[in-house]
């Protein structure tokens, strides 16, 4: 492997640098979507209120849009002009667009749907005798 990559002129490192960040990010935006999507399940299974049908149109709105509305949209919200890309470089000293913390928020939030709808799908299977039990 060492002597395809040097006729290539790529180091070892120059390899697997992109890889690992791949790795990092794919692993960490795992955990976050499974935490938040299995807990906003849980909750909008169990709740009524006002808004509900709104709300959940939103959560699943990165299923229906094109990957680079979803990402133009995150770079409007988390721009440095906007207020939330605002409180976030205040609290960081440091934009979060273009960096691999972006990168898990972009796979986060194309990720989040799919979780949200397995694990709402798996609460509201489970009868609600047996969970009053």
């Amino acid at each position: 492997m060492v002597l395809l990559l040097n006729n290539y002129g790529i180091t070892a490192e120059e390899f697997l640098t992109p890889v690992l960040l791949s790795l990092r990010v794919a692993l960490i935006a795992l955990v976050l979507s499974f935490v938040f999507g299995t807990l906003m399940a849980r909750f909008m299974t169990r709740r009524n209120f006002k808004g509900k049908i709104v709300l959940e149109t939103i959560m699943m709105l990165p299923i229906v849009l094109p990957p680079t509305v979803v990402g133009f949209l995150l770079i409007v919200i988390f721009g440095n002009n906007s207020f939330l890309g605002g409180i976030v470089e205040w609290i960081f000293d440091s934009s979060i667009i273009f960096t691999w913390y972006g990168a898990v928020v972009a796979s986060t939030v194309v990720a989040f749907p799919l979780m949200y709808q397995a694990a709402k799908t798996g609460f509201l299977s489970v009868d609600k005798d047996i969970e009053d039990a």
